[in-house]
Parts: structure tokens; sequence; C-alpha cells
């Protein structure tokens, strides 16, 4: 008989945990939005049947909602005083936090709604040093008269660092080249350069005019990283030359790479807007590599299958019509 009574006493004490785990699993569960909605209304209105009326809900419909909310909130909230209804002390605690509330929520779906609409937000933008430099200041200036309230966080990295950003989802955007067997990128092509030699002054090649291919397996060069698209580039146009270098070295930056021609250094091979200022002012020497020219296409890269907003969408035009632009009137 005891061990009978003991394992009734075990029950009932397993019962009691559980009932108690399920009241406080409905304490500690948020409130639901449109029962605090419902709530607040009939604060204002005092009265089931109007509330039930603007909400244009039944008034069953607005009781049920009451009565679960008091059984969510683990109290009574409200008096009933014939068809009129006041608050309990606990439903003027609860009625301080949901004004504030509702108030809030009504901000943040305004503001949200005028992201898609009117371009307020963000854009992260992915982009090269040189992009930065010479295309993006363009492209920004006139977005900003069309697109005042949105920001911009810009990541300055090269073009296969920028494509690994995107697949993360860490930019939005991104200015770069033409990706490689890249079909998760979708890319939007927006202008073309020109990759050229570029010498001293006092070099054989700028007194010529000309390059002598020749002589250029003995030239040293100053050449764009290996992990960049372009250095990828340069190498294909020389295997198919049948030219092997024999001696270069990697510099990420372009001015550091001019610096170090116009002293003797090397010879570099770069874009031919990277040069069109020191060009001007008889610092160097810019010569095509043949007939064969080597170009690149730049554009804004994209995830494949985003969704974009309407200010990525009028950012991308821009840079189309940018580049447009300055294909039209560049120099070089």
């Amino acid at each position: 008989m005891w061990r009978n009574l003991d394992k009734i006493s075990n029950i009932i004490n397993l019962d009691h945990d559980l009932l108690e785990n399920e009241n406080e699993m409905k304490r500690i569960r948020p409130f639901d939005t449109r029962q605090l909605e419902a709530f607040y209304m009939l604060c204002q209105t005092g009265s089931f049947t109007k509330t039930a009326k603007h909400l244009f809900l039944t008034q069953s419909a607005v009781s049920h909602s009451m009565k679960n909310l008091e059984e969510e909130a683990g109290c009574k909230l409200f008096r009933r005083q014939g068809k009129r209804v006041t608050l309990t002390e606990a439903g003027d605690r609860l009625l301080d936090f949901v004004r504030p509330f509702l108030d809030q929520m009504e901000n943040v779906r305004n503001e949200l709604d005028g992201f898609e609409k009117f371009g307020i937000g963000r854009i992260r933008l992915g982009a090269s040093a040189q992009a930065c430099r010479f295309f993006l200041p363009p492209i920004l200036r006139e977005f900003k008269e069309t697109q005042p309230l949105c920001r911009f966080e810009v990541k300055c990295d090269d073009s296969p660092a920028c494509f690994d950003l995107l697949s993360e989802g860490k930019i939005d955007l991104a200015i770069t080249l033409a990706p490689i067997n890249l079909p998760e990128i979708e890319f939007v092509p927006c202008f073309n350069d020109e990759l050229r030699f570029v010498v001293p002054i006092n070099h054989p090649w700028a007194k010529d005019k000309k390059v002598n291919w020749d002589h250029a397996r003995s030239e040293n060069f100053i050449l764009y990283n290996r992990t960049s698209y372009t250095f990828r580039m340069l190498t294909d146009y020389f295997d198919r030359l049948g030219l092997r270098l024999s001696s270069f070295m990697e510099i990420s930056s372009p001015e550091a790479s001019k610096e170090l021609i116009k002293v003797g250094m090397g010879i570099g091979i770069l874009a031919n807007w990277a040069v069109e200022e020191d060009i001007k002012r008889g610092e160097l020497v810019s010569l095509s590599l043949g007939a064969k020219k080597l170009s690149r296409t730049w554009g804004i890269s994209v995830r494949k299958g985003r969704r974009l907003n309407k200010a990525e969408r009028m950012f991308m035009k821009i840079a189309e019509e940018s580049g447009c632009h300055w294909m039209v009137n560049r120099k070089l």
C-alpha cells in the first residue's frame, strides 16, 4: 500500500511540475501584437462594441482576444461596469507599455515602407581602391541628388574579394571587373578600359614610340597582384604571345606603381585612365600593347537571384549612364 501511495504522490508531483512549467511558458511567451492593438483601442473607447467596430471585428472576437491577453498576462486587466470597461492597476501598467510600443511599431512600419518607395536606407557597396578614387565619386554625386536619404557603406577590396563578400551577403552591390566562371554572380557591364604599357620618359620605347617585343623578356615588369583578375588577364595575354616574363614585382597600388616606374625601377601595365594626368604632365609615356589591345570590362555585380530595392536599381542605372559618358569623353 505504501508503494502505491508513493506512486500516486510522484504522479501528483509530476502533474504539478508540468502545470508550473506550462504556466511559466505562458508567462514568458511574448504578447501578440494584434491583442495589444485591440487592448489599446478598448482603452480608448471603453467599449467592446465600439472597439469591434473600429477594428472591423465581431464583439465576441474582441472579448475572446482580451480573455487570451489576460491569460497571457496572468492577471485581470479590466473591470466591467455595465457596458463600460475600466482598467485595473495591472491594466494601467500594461497601457503605459503599449502606447509607446504601438507608436514605435507604426514608425518602423512607415520607415520600412519608405525604404522601397523613397530610397531611404543604405547600400553596402564593394569597390577596389581604383574604383573608389576614379569611378565612384561622380556616380555618388549624381545618386545623392536623386536619393539624398540613402546611406552608403563602402568596402574597399579588389574584384575577387568583392565576389566573396557578395556571395556571403556582406555587401549588396560591387563595382568589379567582369566575373570569370562565377554563375552565382550577375553582372551589368558599364564601361571598358584598356591596359597599356607605361614607361618612364627616358625609356627607349618612349623615344621610339613603340614596343620592342624582342627586348620585352629582359625588362623588369611592375604588375598588379597575383590574386587579381588583371594579373590573370595579363598572364593569359602573354601566354598567347609565347612570352614568359623573367622578372616582375607585384604592387597593389597603381599610385605606388607609377612612382616606381618614374624612377626607372621597371615598366608597368596599367589602365589608360590611371595614368592620364601623369602623361599630361609629361612624367610618363603610355604605349599600346600591340595590334591586339587588351581591354577590361567594368560593371556592377550582384548576387544572382537577389531582389534589388529602388535605391539599388537607381544606383545601377546611374552607373551605366556614367560609364557610357566616360567612354564617350575619355582622352586615351
